[in-house]
């Protein structure tokens, strides 16, 4: 079931952002100035292993107060999630537990499992 739910979410994230030509955005941290950093989903798949649910690739940009791109990271920085207990993120060969009743915003490892595993299924 959730081999069919990513693509369903990532073309749902597309297209209410496809205006904007922004990518799926699941994270912003806000800093001084009104400066903020944006984590985006920008490719998904079924994970090739068996223990977590998704893989992902995460792009990051840099914003002025005024939404202007200061910096667009060009790099594809991959990870996999985990939705099931014990949720997990893992990048770079390290696995990070998510604490699943974390708000949104707090952490971003939580805000990537969030997007992925608890959109809403009809």
């Amino acid at each position: 079931m959730r081999r069919i739910l990513l693509p369903l979410i990532l073309c749902a994230q597309s297209a209410s952002t496809a205006a904007s030509s922004e990518l799926a955005t699941f994270h912003t941290a806000s800093f001084g100035g009104g400066r903020s950093v944006s984590l985006s989903l920008a490719d998904g798949r079924p994970a090739r292993d068996p223990a977590f649910d998704f893989d992902v690739v995460i792009t990051l940009s840099e914003f002025d107060g005024g939404g202007t791109v200061l910096f667009r990271d060009q790099a594809r920085h991959e990870a996999s999630v985990r939705c099931v207990s014990p949720a997990m993120v893992r990048t770079n060969s390290e696995n990070y537990a998510v604490d699943v009743s974390t708000r949104r915003g707090t952490d971003w490892k939580h805000d990537l499992w969030a997007a992925l595993c608890t959109a809403p299924v009809s």
